[in-house]
């Protein structure tokens, strides 16, 4: 994917309509424009009111056709339409009142502000609730946010500026706002704060000049925004900024000098921004999305009359508005291109005014833009939020109900699920631990697509497990896996023709990733590449493949355990990007979305690694100057600082239950473990005997394994208690040799696997007592270049295999397990597959991990429904082979030959005597 950074709508053409498409002759002014599905809505002539204009009726405008709004007193100052509902416009004034008007006819109308309006707009999920604001003195404005179906006598929020207000935004999903003022700044303010509290979350420096008008626009749902204003030299500038890092912006365009700013339209599909000043009559639409080559770049020529531009004439002919449509050159237009239109967002509200105000986690509903499943999508949508499409949504859609029984939906439609069920199934699994389910009510392990291993049918239990259970090395005396047999499945399953692959990728870190769905691997090439496999499609790979490009070199690759489609690339240049994974047939033409944009404030990245319980937590190592640390990020927030040292770290690794971290340094040859919420040191150690990288692999709560080289080169796995780490408790040499070991932990065998980097052989040790036990190598024919395994839930019990992995070669992915021979292995061994952690889903709430609250895993089971656990089998009957059996007979029959044998001998032998006693004639 040579050019996957570089928008793909850099040679789209836009050309006017033809002529009869226009609309001509509008008896309104030139000052404005706001449009929904069904209606164009421009000023009347006078100001005081809105003319409607049916967006199917094209051409010449008359009276009849066009519909006037009234009802305003003053002269209108800004209007926006809803994006939940057509037909639904509101408007402020000079005189500071706001105005709504429902399929063309006014049903509010109150006083907002004591002075003029400055901007108005809807709440993007919540319906029924209104921003404006309005500027109070001549450096002081106001933001305020009114639940209309309450009450319009008090805003619910209110937000004061120290300098006048030019506009204002609402993120795509409504949690911030955005107000660019006066002084040439844009502060974020967050309205869901306690009116007593700041609601400020940050202020950008003062990028455009004071004085000047401004804009500021939200790129929908993602935390960047694109501001315009003026220079000092009157030149038009542009800057697009990330929230959470709001120094400086990510990139800035400027343009020639004019005495108005640049009114700023984003559309989020595209990542498309258009840049257009009122009476110019050129149109720029430049490459919004931060992660491409060249944000703010300009794509497109100025052309005439472009998007939304409106002429008004002067010879009294009345206003046009001309529609622009923006062309991407394809081969053929006879099909629906999925990859320029992905799922957009649906026209629906997702919150309730009260869950919005609780700050619960909001998920957009999306639907399809394919002409074929456009309004069965959009039809399956309103079922689940309860929304019938000729309701008056106004009345229904403030409150959107969950669905107590799942609605069945067409396979294509992506719909997600509802806050509400969404929040009513967490407090199944994290709010009420100790409820067990039923028989009937038990829950069936999704099995993911049909060429794929499935994972074990077996069933969920919803008793969590204390932590002595899900997190405890077993106990045994005695290795009970001294026969394991390490095996690569058979060429089919394998990945082959990988080209590119990146031979010199960090030792701290893993180049090959995998996920129950799908395979990242790190790719040589400029800009930092990461090639991503559909695991159900093994064979040979494409010249073609998916290609994600991050920006920068790739340092580390790692999969959201809770969300099989999302893979997160953390780079060099300090930024984590997280991206979707579309669910389509993956090649070099594939979008894939950036859902989450993390820039860590440090100099540089090394090792990042998801948190095994709380979803969201995310955890960087990092350096900044001389100081390295680990930085826990939830989403945007920077919430904790763990281990900062002025020594080198070499890697971290979370524990299993997501509280404690485990580090080494590299000088002073330290294994440190922390709290991961108070910081505090907990336990600390000597490490390996060498500056060389060593590795971390947690065996339990209880128990480490580090992986490194003791002195001289030689090769060590040694295993630690984390309460006293003053020595190890068993040392293991392995041999000398200069590559990496990572190791690869199962807690429900007690045994560590070890990849060796550059080497044939991968090895084994399992934990006895506290004691490392070498057990059976697997030697492959080609060199390791990493290894990652799957969740335990994936590896084929019905063949006591242990372990299912992937194993990356300089040109294939090897498929290979672990397994164990048993001598009845048509039952299931419920000996060594204990109920086992469900790590896809989370053990804990992320509020609640954030505020310290203990996880409490999650356990399943293992056992396939059509199988019987060993416990519960029947006795082993001794029966002897047919064959000694009859052995067992002749060797009898023999005998009994023999005894009549010697019988008739002794008989005859009597006789004999009896003859002699009796005389004969052969004497004489």
């Amino acid at each position: 994917m040579r050019l996957a950074k570089f928008n793909k709508f850099r040679n789209a053409v836009a050309s006017p309509a033809p002529r009869e498409a226009w609309y001509s002759e509008l008896a309104a002014d030139a000052d404005g424009l706001a449009i929904d599905g069904r209606s164009l809505y421009v000023r009347s002539q006078g100001g005081n009111s809105l003319v409607a204009i049916d967006i199917d009726c094209s051409g010449k405008v008359d009276d009849a056709q066009a519909g006037v709004l009234p009802g305003s007193a003053g002269k209108i100052v800004d209007w926006s339409t809803a994006q939940h509902e057509d037909c639904l416009v509101a408007a402020v004034d000079s005189q500071g009142t706001v105005a709504v008007w429902k399929d063309h006819m006014p049903v509010l109308a109150f006083r907002a502000h004591s002075s003029a309006g400055i901007n108005v707009n809807f709440h993007p999920t919540v319906a029924g609730v209104l921003a404006s604001s309005a500027n109070t003195g001549s450096n002081s404005g106001e933001v305020c946010l009114w639940n209309v179906e309450t009450s319009t006598e008090a805003p619910v929020w209110r937000a004061d500026t120290s300098s006048g207000l030019d506009s204002f935004s609402l993120r795509g999903d409504g949690q911030l706002l955005a107000a660019s003022t006066r002084a040439g700044t844009c502060a974020i303010l967050d309205p869901r704060m306690p009116a007593a509290s700041d609601s400020t979350a940050g202020t950008t420096p003062a990028f455009h000049a004071p004085g000047r008008p401004t804009r500021v626009l939200w790129a929908g749902e993602k935390p960047f925004l694109i501001t315009t204003g003026l220079t000092k030299m009157r030149e038009r500038s542009a800057a697009l900024w990330d929230q959470r890092n709001l120094a400086q912006p990510l990139a800035s365009l400027r343009l020639q000098p004019s005495a108005k700013p640049l009114v700023p339209l984003y559309d989020e599909d595209t990542c498309l921004a258009y840049l257009v000043e009122k009476g110019d009559i050129s149109v720029r639409w430049v490459d919004a999305d931060p992660s491409s080559a060249s944000p703010l770049a300009q794509l497109g020529g100025e052309i005439a009359r472009m998007h939304v531009v409106v002429n008004n004439t002067a010879s009294g002919q009345g206003t046009t508005v001309i529609p622009i449509p923006h062309i991407a050159p394809r081969k053929t237009y006879l099909d629906f291109h999925s990859d320029l239109f992905p799922d957009t967002r649906a026209p629906l509200p997702v919150q309730t005014f009260e869950q919005w105000m609780a700050q619960e986690p909001v998920r957009i509903p999306r639907m399809s833009l394919d002409p074929a499943k456009t309004e069965e999508s959009l039809a399956a949508l309103r079922r689940v939020y309860c929304l019938q499409p000729d309701s008056d949504n106004s009345a229904t859609a403030s409150a959107p109900m969950p669905a107590e029984t799942p609605v069945p939906m067409p396979a294509e439609v992506p719909v997600p699920a509802l806050v509400e069920s969404m929040a009513s199934s967490e407090a199944t699994s994290v709010a009420e631990p100790t409820t067990v389910l039923s028989e009937a009510e038990e829950e069936p392990i999704t099995a993911p697509d049909s060429q794929l291993q499935p994972p074990v049918k077996g069933l969920r239990t919803n008793a969590l497990a204390e932590k002595s259970i899900g997190w405890k090395l077993p106990k045994s005396d005695h290795a009970r896996f001294k026969y394991l047999e390490g095996f690569a499945y058979r060429p089919t399953e394998h990945f082959t023709n990988l080209r590119n692959v990146n031979l010199r990728f960090s030792q701290q870190n893993d180049p090959v990733r995998v996920g129950s769905r799908y395979i990242a691997v790190s790719l040589t090439g400029a800009g930092g590449r990461v090639g991503v496999l559909r695991r159900d499609l093994p064979g040979r790979v494409s010249d073609n493949i998916g290609t994600i490009v991050h920006g920068a070199d790739v340092v580390d690759i790692g999969f959201d355990p809770f969300d099989p489609a999302i893979v997160t690339t953390a780079g060099a240049d300090g930024r984590l990007q997280m991206w979707r994974i579309p669910d389509t047939p993956l090649s070099d033409e594939t979008l894939f979305e950036l859902e989450e944009y993390v820039h860590v404030t440090a100099d540089r990245i090394y090792q990042m690694r998801f948190n095994p319980c709380a979803q969201g937590i995310v955890g960087v190592l990092v350096s900044d100057g001389d100081m390295c640390a680990v930085h826990i990020y939830n989403g945007l927030r920077l919430h904790f600082i763990v281990g900062k040292t002025a020594d080198t770290i070499h890697c971290f690794e979370w524990s299993p239950s997501g509280d404690k971290i485990a580090l080494t340094t590299r000088k002073t040859k330290q294994l440190h473990v922390y709290d991961a919420r108070t910081q505090d040191l907990l336990a600390s150690g000597s490490a390996m005997d060498s500056v060389r990288p060593s590795r971390i692999a947690w065996m339990g709560n209880s128990r480490i394994c580090l992986a490194g080289f003791g002195s001289g080169s030689r090769r060590q796995l040694s295993l630690y208690n984390v309460e006293d780490l003053t020595r190890p408790l068993s040392t293991a040499t392995i041999d000398v040799g200069p590559g990496v070991l990572a190791p690869i932990a199962d807690v429900d065998t007690g045994i560590v696997y070890l990849d060796d980097r550059g080497s044939r052989l991968t090895h084994a040790f399992e934990v006895v007592g506290d004691q490392l036990v070498e057990l059976p190598k697997l030697e492959l024919p080609q060199p390791s270049l990493g290894m990652a395994a799957l969740p335990k839930m994936y590896a084929n019990v019905a063949q006591c295999e242990v372990l299912r992995a992937y194993r990356l070669s300089a040109q294939s992915l090897e498929s290979i397990g672990f397994r164990v021979p048993r001598k009845r292995p048509e039952f299931f061994q419920n000996d060594i597959f204990p109920d086992t952690v469900d790590t896809e889903i989370p053990a804990i709430d992320t509020q609640a991990w954030l505020n310290g609250d203990p996880a409490s895993p999650r356990l399943i089971s293992l056992c396939p429904r059509d199988m019987k656990p060993l416990s519960e089998a029947p006795p082993e009957v001794v029966r002897k082979r047919v064959a000694a059996v009859k052995a067992e007979t002749e060797t009898d029959n023999t005998k009994d030959t023999i005894s009549a044998m010697l019988n008739r001998v002794d008989e005859t032998d009597e006789e004999s005597e009896k003859s002699a006693d009796s005389g004969s004639d052969w004497g004489d």
